[in-house]
């Protein structure tokens, strides 16, 4: 059966296409993937491990890494993560090994963060964890405050969906990353740099089938290397994001932010590499035909005679390219 437009978006409901076509934009960018064929068996991919790993089980972890690199529980440090492989584990380990952490995160989740951390923990999460607002313009000083009370501050370096609304207000830095660009947020390193605190980055790895999950040290990054804050920051931003790199590349499927790439870190790419028939791709909105350009990321809402004329066909016709001005 020969492919076309129609047949593709039937497989799928109008919102889980919608998010496809993202996904696949993001993947094109990054890993320069154009085939439709693997884009829908790596989201397919993504999606299963991302409820996979929402049931793990996070106890009986073990830890394999540079033991140097972790901060002593008594010892306040920022000990950062990505949403990759069995994430949640991560969080759980230090706090059976007696950690105390506090969580910035955004205002939306805090009730949904509160409730996991209490069936994990039953009511004794309150001893040792503390969410503040992501949100908040004193959070520096409040991060400072509850470090001084011998909580570490642990966050997900890249960010995550809930945050996705708010990644304008940032300042990001953009770096090379995988076959693109990505720009990231770097502020967690600025104000480790400005209390003088390291960092340590934590992965939880992917088992074998029936293995426990294994947590290790991904980076660790001494403040007292740079003592300019924004050498500092440049540096080790882009040396901690070439170490997830090789690890990414390993399993591909276990990052939860493909899903949201396109919200938080905007993905780029040269456009040299990108033909006009891998740029171009049909979704749906409230029942509008909108065609998306996957590499700048914009959307075009389609006349209906360019609409019907398009959803038979595998590529473009001159209609459509007109229609765009290529």
């Amino acid at each position: 059966m020969q492919f076309n437009w129609k047949a593709a978006m039937l497989a799928y409901t109008e919102k889980d296409w919608r998010e496809f076509v993202f996904f696949s934009a993001n993947m094109q960018h990054l890993l320069g993937i154009c085939n439709l064929d693997i884009q829908q068996n790596l989201h397919r991919a993504v999606i299963n491990f991302s409820n996979r790993q929402a049931e793990v089980n996070v106890f009986g972890l073990q830890f394999d890494g540079k033991p140097s690199w972790l901060p002593p529980p008594e010892k306040p440090g920022f000990i950062l993560t990505f949403h990759f492989g069995y994430y949640r584990a991560v969080p759980a380990f230090l706090l059976q090994l007696g950690y105390k952490l506090c969580i910035p995160v955004a205002e939306e989740i805090i009730d949904q963060q509160m409730q996991y951390y209490k069936d994990q923990l039953g009511d004794s999460w309150q001893q040792q964890v503390i969410f503040l607002k992501a949100e908040d313009p004193y959070l520096f000083f409040k991060l400072r405050r509850q470090m001084d009370r011998g909580y570490h501050v642990f966050c997900y370096l890249d960010g995550g969906l809930s945050a996705a609304k708010d990644a304008a207000r940032y300042k990001l830095k953009e770096i090379q990353f995988l076959n693109g660009r990505i720009a990231v947020q770097h502020g967690i390193l600025d104000m480790a740099h400005l209390l003088g605190k390291n960092l340590t980055i934590l992965i939880a790895e992917i088992p074998l089938e029936n293995n426990p999950v294994t947590i290790r040290t991904l980076d660790h990054c001494p403040v007292n290397w740079f003592p300019n804050r924004q050498y500092f920051t440049d540096y080790f931003i882009r040396v901690i994001y070439e170490d997830f790199e090789e690890v990414l590349l390993g399993h591909p499927e276990a990052w939860e932010a493909w899903l949201y790439l396109h919200k938080t870190m905007s993905p780029s790419s040269d456009e040299s590499r990108w033909g006009i028939d891998q740029r171009i791709i049909l979704f749906k909105n409230a029942d509008q035909h909108l065609l998306l350009d996957k590499f700048t990321y914009l959307s075009y809402a389609l006349p209906l005679h360019v609409t019907n004329k398009f959803l038979d066909k595998i590529c473009f016709d001159r209609d459509v390219l007109l229609f765009l001005g290529y």
